[in-house]
């Protein structure tokens, strides 16, 4: 990898990703051998099991990340691809690791079967995944062709102008979606909403309509 700013990126990203899962380790030895693992739709805990079930997350951090970078640097628009791609997976490693230890601190909370968790976990997702997606939007019309970052079809990976007006418009959506995600957020805790299933509906239908709309666009711009 020739480009000084991705080797850099990737040194950082290995040695944050190891660090956390040393870290998280430590912080799993601190908790009971029996703890809470999984809440229903309602977020009540309605199942416990070992603790060690809390370094899955930090041990795919340190992992996919790494491994995202060394497909990177395949690509012929390495150089080119390391601003947006360092602002990008910085956020995105940052957000996963925050959530990584919210999910610990809530293991550590001894909940028991039925308990709810009262952390406000739904709002911090929606509110995270929502700035995540406005984030990438402003950012994802600048990436170059490349097997890591963006919408990688057949059409896009091949065709040069189809990538780029593919990226322009999804970047448009995306942008769109995040912020829509922060307004509904902010205006349902305002009304006073307890439900969750707004929040669960926004964190399921979000990615879905971000991936599906894109798609189809490329699919209309295969032979641009």
């Amino acid at each position: 990898m020739k480009n000084k700013a991705l080797k850099k990126l990737t040194a950082a990203i290995i040695i944050i990703g190891i660090a956390n899962l040393i870290a998280s380790a430590i912080f799993v030895l601190t908790m009971p051998d029996t703890v809470p693992v999984h809440f229903n739709t309602s977020f009540e805990c309605d199942r416990e099991g070992s603790r060690w079930v809390g370094l899955i997350a930090p041990a795919i951090i340190a992992i996919v990340f790494p491994l995202c970078m060394i497909g990177e640097k395949k690509t012929g628009n390495a150089e080119k691809n390391a601003k947006p791609l360092t602002i990008i997976l910085t956020f995105i490693d940052i957000m996963v690791i925050g959530m990584n230890w919210f999910i610990l601190m809530i293991m550590k909370s001894g909940a028991e079967i039925g308990d709810k968790i009262p952390n406000h976990f739904e709002v911090i997702s929606v509110l995270i995944f929502g700035l995540l997606f406005v984030i990438m939007g402003n950012y994802l019309p600048t990436v170059r062709q490349n097997k890591t970052l963006g919408i990688k079809l057949p059409w896009t990976l091949k065709n040069e102008k189809c990538w780029d007006a593919t990226h322009r418009f999804t970047g448009k959506i995306w942008v769109l979606v995040g912020i829509i995600m922060l307004a509904v957020t902010f205006i349902l805790k305002l009304a006073g909403v307890e439900s969750f299933v707004p929040f669960i509906i926004m964190l399921l239908a979000s990615p879905a309509v971000s991936v599906m709309i894109p798609t189809i666009y490329a699919y209309q711009h295969r032979n641009d």
